[in-house]
């Protein structure tokens, strides 16, 4: 992966930077997955979501299908996939491996996928392996997918329901989907209507369409060649993997970052795992722009002047030092879950759709 840092010039100019994986243009997704698949009617309102394909723990005893198979290898090649709409992304997928087939030798590209499923095959994905504990009245430890989860949960992409469930075994919709990859994409410097223009986009729910518009202008997830998006209709494993493996293509994914030199702009990246700003930056500034941070902001320097926000997702923004007198500046599309400030340290708003849930000192 290569570093996310470029030089950030006085005069406020920042230059942007190079990635294995492209974050300004983005593939056609769904779009071009769905020319040949068959539309089902699979309905279901649902909030969040994800999808699993292999269980890490060799000992559960209870498990879906899908983890009681034997991992397919690319080279034997997966029995049902030729001629299928996302053959190529399926094979790529396997090589990669976050997702498998089953022990005959198939892959099942039209079977539906369960939240549970879609949270697994995430996180092996990303290769997220924060965890935290989950207290859902649904899900209990002996259950295959409790630990993937409790990393989904820690990393905030995934979430419970107004009445404490998760629903691990239900079936995840297109818009739950969106609404999961929101979480764990870069959301800056986007354009475009997004699916405001399918006819039927009144269908989509509240809740779910700022996510959608995201997912749809990023191209992760388009509408079908009807002019329809099909909220409520049930993702396939096929749509999983592709939706996925086009953002491990789009995406700059770090797993976990160091900033280490003051007045430069960390632009463009999902970090998993924590973002620090070390001593070496001295009494300079920091500028962070369009970053998701799958983990937390750990302002380590002491002496630094301001860290400056702008379009970032982060679960928590820390803090270190108790003497630190650093301002955190919070520009446009700000979302902390919690800031944890030092008895001199300060938050300054001054954009718009700044989100902090709870300021801690």
């Amino acid at each position: 992966m290569k570093n996310i840092t470029k030089k950030f010039i006085t005069v406020g100019v920042c230059f942007n930077i190079i990635f294995n994986f492209n974050t300004v243009t983005y593939a056609d997704v769904l779009d071009s997955i769905i020319d040949d698949i068959k539309i089902e009617d699979t309905e279901q309102d649902s909030e969040m979501i994800q999808s699993n394909e292999s269980a890490e723990d060799n000992n559960v005893e209870t498990a879906s299908d899908e983890l009681k198979s034997e991992k397919v290898t690319n080279e034997d090649l997966f029995s049902d996939i030729s001629g299928h709409w996302a053959e190529g992304r399926i094979k790529e997928a396997s090589k990669i491996g976050f997702v498998t087939g089953y022990q005959d030798g198939t892959f099942k590209p039209d079977k539906t996928v369960t939240r549970a499923e879609f949270a697994t095959l995430l996180n092996n994905a990303m290769k997220n392996e924060d965890t935290t504990h989950v207290d859902l009245k649904d899900i209990k430890s002996s259950d295959w997918y409790y630990n993937q989860i409790e990393k989904a949960v820690a990393v905030g992409y995934f979430s419970g329901y107004e009445d404490n469930t998760f629903r691990p075994n239900n079936p995840i919709t297109r818009q739950e989907v969106a609404k999961v990859i929101s979480n764990a994409i870069t959301t800056g410097d986007i354009d475009g209507d997004g699916a405001t223009l399918l006819s039927d986009y009144n269908l989509i729910q509240e809740w779910a369409k700022n996510s959608v518009n995201i997912a749809y202008n990023k191209s992760y997830i388009m509408g079908y060649p009807n002019k329809t998006y099909m909220p409520s209709k049930a993702l396939t494993r096929a749509e999983a993997v592709k939706i996925i493996y086009e953002i491990l293509d789009n995406e700059n994914i770090e797993l976990g970052f160091n900033i280490t030199n003051y007045n430069e702009s960390y632009y463009g990246a999902v970090v998993v795992g924590n973002l620090n700003i070390l001593d070496s930056v001295g009494s300079g500034n920091v500028y962070i722009n369009n970053v998701t941070v799958l983990g937390d902001i750990n302002i380590l320097a002491k002496n630094v002047k301001s860290v400056i926000l702008t379009d970032v997702k982060v679960r928590n923004v820390v803090v270190d030092d108790p003497n630190n007198a650093v301002k955190i500046t919070c520009n446009d599309n700000i979302y902390i879950d919690n800031v944890k400030l030092s008895a001199d340290a300060t938050v300054e708003k001054i954009g718009t759709n700044v989100q902090i849930k709870n300021t801690i000192r």
